[in-house]
């Protein structure tokens, strides 16, 4: 009887087996693993930061649809450039993943080849939104702009005429509230700022309103932080007995638009960051790996590391 009862477990797991096919029985012994890069080490110019709106009736609605973002540096002593943080920064690389199986003595690539070229990936935006310490108030600006030419046909819409307003006619009086709301602060490479648009208050020329006039950005679009254009990670089932290589190279220079080279150091420190990258199986970070999961900051560098499924 004792024989029986310990013999049952094997008997119902070779019945559970019995009943599973061939690709139940695979994934049972496999492992999920992700793969995905950072670039870290680094920092980036702090702002206080407000939505800015057009607001003549203080309905919280802009009057001309947009809502521009505000910048204005926190500065480490007053009349010094912005203050800088650490943050991981968008930085674009190439990708190669590689599986050695079980049955085999050479690595056969499993990331498409579009992985490789380095412009198709790019690492995370900084996502940093902090509120401690910001407690800087603006108090509403209200604008008034004045024609003093006479009506031509580029100020039709403006004087509600229509094309063959008279040349002794003049424009009326345009009146603009600006208003700060929403305050907190973020850092240069936070992709809210590096995709603010355009600051009205800047065209004005009504003197410097913060660090850079108050330009949130001037910076082009990367594109979305992914990974051959893809969100997520990459993702792969390791069969048991298989190795993973994973290599990875850091593009040579920012990319386009993300550092001003008109203002000494730009949004990023001199120095540039490092690659790294974030493996898990089965939803668990592993560190134990052959190899370097990081790599240096010198321009170019990369990180190369392989992990074995028992």
């Amino acid at each position: 009887m004792r024989f029986a009862a310990r013999l049952a477990p094997v008997v119902l797991l070779a019945v559970s087996l019995a009943g599973c096919d061939k690709a139940q029985i695979a994934q049972l012994q496999s492992q999920t693993v992700t793969v995905s890069m950072t670039a870290t080490n680094t920092d980036a110019w702090l702002f206080n930061v407000w939505d800015l709106i057009d607001d003549v009736n203080k309905d919280n609605v802009p009057d001309d649809g947009m809502v521009h973002l505000f910048c204005e540096s926190v500065p480490v002593t007053i009349g010094q450039p912005p203050r800088k943080i650490p943050v991981v920064a968008p930085w674009q690389y190439s990708l190669r993943v590689s599986v050695l199986r079980a049955d085999s003595n050479e690595f056969e690539q499993i990331s498409d080849d579009i992985y490789l070229n380095q412009f198709s990936n790019l690492t995370p935006y900084d996502d940093q939104v902090l509120f401690g310490g910001n407690t800087a108030r603006k108090d509403d600006l209200p604008i008034t702009d004045t024609v003093g030419s006479t009506c031509s046909v580029t100020m039709t819409q403006a004087c509600a005429v229509d094309a063959d307003c008279p040349g002794t006619e003049t424009c009326p009086p345009t009146t603009h509230l600006y208003r700060w709301t929403n305050a907190r602060q973020m850092t240069a490479l936070h992709r809210s700022v590096v995709l603010a648009t355009s600051n009205p208050l800047s065209d004005r020329d009504l003197g410097t309103y913060g660090f850079r006039n108050g330009l949130c950005s001037v910076s082009t679009d990367p594109g979305p932080a992914s990974l051959a254009g893809a969100p997520g990670a990459f993702t792969f089932e390791l069969g048991k007995g298989e190795t993973i290589k994973v290599e990875a190279r850091k593009a040579v220079g920012a990319p386009q638009g993300l550092i001003d080279d008109s203002i000494p150091a730009g949004p990023l420190t001199t120095t540039e960051p490092a690659l790294s990258a974030q493996f898990t199986v089965d939803g668990i970070t592993v560190t134990s790996v052959g190899g370097n999961t990081g790599s240096e900051t010198v321009p170019g560098a990369g990180l190369s590391f392989f992990y074995s499924s028992r």
